[in-house]
């Protein structure tokens, strides 16, 4: 079947749409109208949500590229080792406090004379700050009537060794 123009421009030309119009009633003319509107309304609102699609698919590539590459925290358990330097010399500046290192890198640090409160508090601080490539985490902290008798503060605390690692650029930019 071949599809000629002439036949098509007849098929719309004015006196058969005038004659097709006539032969509707005019509640299936507006039937027919409001489907036609709704259609092309629904067509619009579609164009117009596949549009906000593409440009927002295209900033959000946009700002990923922009995005600048940010290194990564590690948090990783240090050796025994690593801790014992810094524990023998605390022990040798302060003599007063007691220092036990345990076998997972915790760090037991306690005081038996409740004179030494703030040396203790000190020492726990000056830990924290000779150390900038711990985290320390309390796991224990007792002072007073909440200890034992025999060691009226104590204080459990376990480093974590923090370190930085730069990712890779990817390649798929």
């Amino acid at each position: 079947m071949k599809i000629d123009a002439g036949n098509i421009g007849k098929a719309f030309s004015p006196g058969i749409m005038s004659r097709a119009i006539r032969t509707f009633d005019r509640a299936t003319t507006i039937v027919v109208l409001t489907c036609w509107g709704g259609a092309i309304l629904i067509m619009a609102f579609a164009l117009y949500t596949l549009n906000l699609s593409i440009s927002a698919k295209r900033e959000a590539l946009e700002a990923v590229a922009k995005e600048p590459i940010l290194p990564r925290i590690m948090n990783k358990v240090p050796d025994t080792a690593e801790i014992k330097s810094m524990v023998d010399n605390l022990q040798r500046k302060y003599p007063e406090i007691n220092f036990v290192l345990g076998k997972d890198s915790s760090l037991l640090v306690t005081a038996n004379s409740a004179s030494n409160f703030r040396l203790w508090m000190t020492v726990l601080s000056y830990i924290d700050t000779i150390s900038p490539q711990y985290r320390w985490t309390i796991n224990e902290f007792c002072v007073g009537s909440r200890c034992d008798k025999a060691t009226p503060m104590k204080a459990l605390i376990s480093p974590e060794k923090i370190s930085f690692v730069v990712p890779e650029e990817k390649a798929d930019k």
